[in-house]
């Protein structure tokens, strides 16, 4: 029996539920910015989903490294009372478990974007994909081509 070769159609179809991130780090709105900030340099990520509580998990937005050096140059950071909520992104977009790789890269380049938050029909966070895990799985494929 003849194994069937991947092809990049085969590749788009891959379903977002076998690349992502189970149960991510995430941070709540009303973290202060110097906690989140030494987290991810220490986790060594670029950032991270924002929820309502670690109970219930319902995404509210997204904050990124990038987002806090822009801010950087707009307002003082130093001040202890910058939280999350004042720079994260509100209502990002966001996946379902059943989308392709496809659909989730066209989101990606579309809005310029490396990371998508996953959520389930209730908008709880239960994933997240990152552009070079699909880049990662795109190396597999063409290595088996």
């Amino acid at each position: 029996m003849t194994q069937k070769e991947p092809t990049l159609d085969s590749f788009g179809k891959i379903k977002v539920s076998e690349l992502m991130i189970e149960d991510p780090l995430f941070i709540t709105p009303n973290e202060k910015i110097s906690t989140t900030e030494l987290l991810m340099l220490r986790k060594n990520i670029g950032g991270l989903p924002v929820v309502d509580s670690k109970e219930k998990m319902k995404l509210l937005g997204i904050i990124t490294q990038r987002d806090i050096r822009l801010a950087r140059f707009a307002m003082s950071l130093e001040s202890p009372n910058t939280l999350v909520k004042d720079l994260m992104t509100p209502e990002p977009y966001v996946a379902r478990r059943g989308d392709t790789i496809k659909k989730i890269l066209n989101l990606m380049f579309d809005n310029n974007i490396e990371r998508l938050p996953i959520v389930d029909t209730d908008n709880k966070l239960i994933g997240l994909v990152l552009e070079k895990d699909i880049l990662k799985k795109l190396m597999e494929y063409l290595s088996d081509i």
